[in-house]
């Protein structure tokens, strides 16, 4: 037994050495296509590795650095990617997909100054470089400049008619500078070009909801449960829609699906609580938004809304302490004052009741004039 193990390991240590030996032999070229090879598997580390040996047998191999840096990019070793794009830059300045890829690296660690600047050269080298547009759109879209992103994704749907991400993003920054109706078209044609995207239909639905066709938003909602059914967000727009409609009962189920499913979904909490009230639920909506304060302590509407529910169950002591919240949190907001002040009045703290009133008169309350000349003369 130990002779056939012995044997066994000096087998593979020939077998090493020959591998060694072949290794040691192959031109920087050769190299490269086997490290290629390893990227294209998904075998980063390994690519790396084999990278190494080519730049040793040929430092300006620009090819190297760059596919050095994608391998580094998909470990997360952002700040290696760019030194190796910066490398495969200094050894080939001509190749826009060099400068893409870094703007879209430096877009990953923030820097989106420098990306765009790069998205800049990259079109300058190569103006039918479709994603390069897409991808300053997408910059520009991040700092803000809609109207600019738009400019670009149009340049990448010129080049490339069946850009599919293209139209989607431009659908969305159609959708932020209130462009409905373009924005329903470029979401359409996602659909048309990929019937599964679920995240197309749960954003046409929001744009139908947006132009008040509410019908047609929800049965776009109900598309994208059909083809994914845990999509919290189609439940919760899907609600949203509904509380629009005044389907309340609807609405809370809606909404309670998309708790169901994401747990700390904040927007889903405070809108059941809205729904909640409107279907006089005010002890579950109570419930809800002293879940959300227990996450956080300093979130105004919340405190006001319960506050708001405690006066309908004439609970005036719970509802003047969540008030006080509210007006610690934001000194100068009229309808804390003036809610407060209506709760006070309730508990006949006259007094109290007619400074609070008096407070949100010297801010321009027109209400609080209204109920100081009504209740405190």
């Amino acid at each position: 037994m130990k002779k056939i193990v012995l044997l066994l390991l000096m087998l593979l240590a020939c077998g090493y050495f020959a591998e060694a030996q072949i290794s040691g032999s192959r031109t920087a070229d050769e190299t490269f296509s086997y490290a290629y090879s390893k990227y294209k598997d998904g075998f980063y580390v390994d690519a790396i590795i084999e990278l190494n040996k080519v730049i040793e047998l040929k430092p300006e191999y620009a090819d190297a650095y760059f596919y050095r840096a994608m391998s580094y990019n998909m470990i997360g070793k952002y700040q290696e990617a760019i030194s190796n794009f910066s490398s495969a830059i200094h050894y080939n300045n001509k190749s826009s997909d060099f400068y893409l890829n870094r703007g879209i690296t430096y877009n990953t660690i923030s820097k989106n100054k420098e990306a765009l600047s790069d998205c800049d050269t990259a079109i300058m080298l190569d103006i039918k470089n479709s994603h390069a547009f897409f991808t300053r759109g997408y910059l520009k879209y991040l700092l803000k400049k809609e109207l600019g992103a738009i400019e670009d994704y149009t340049k990448a749907i010129e080049i490339n008619e069946g850009y599919t991400d293209a139209y989607y993003n431009r659908g969305l920054a159609y959708w932020k500078t209130l462009n409905y109706l373009p924005a329903v078209a470029d979401f359409t044609k996602v659909i048309a070009l990929s019937p599964k995207d679920y995240r197309a239909f749960v954003n046409r639905g929001m744009t139908y909801s947006n132009l008040k066709k509410y019908q047609e938003a929800l049965n776009d909602y109900d598309s994208a449960i059909e083809i994914k059914a845990d999509y919290a967000l189609a439940y919760y727009n899907k609600g949203f829609t509904e509380y629009a409609m005044k389907d309340f009962t609807s609405a809370e189920m809606d909404y309670s699906k998309a708790i169901a499913l994401q747990d700390d979904y904040r927007d889903a909490y405070y809108n059941r609580g809205l729904t909640r009230y409107e279907l006089k639920k005010y002890g579950d909506a109570i419930s809800d938004y002293t879940y959300l304060l227990s996450k956080n302590q300093k979130d105004f509407d919340t405190y006001l809304n319960r506050g708001v529910c405690y006066e309908r169950l004439e609970k005036y002591e719970d509802a003047i302490n969540d008030y006080t919240k509210a007006i610690e949190i934001k000194p100068e907001n009229l309808k804390a004052y003036n809610n407060r002040g209506m709760a006070k009045y309730s508990l006949k703290d006259f007094n109290g009741a007619c400074d609070d009133w008096k407070k949100a008169m010297s801010m321009g309350s027109k209400i609080a004039d209204a109920n100081y000349k009504q209740f405190c003369k």
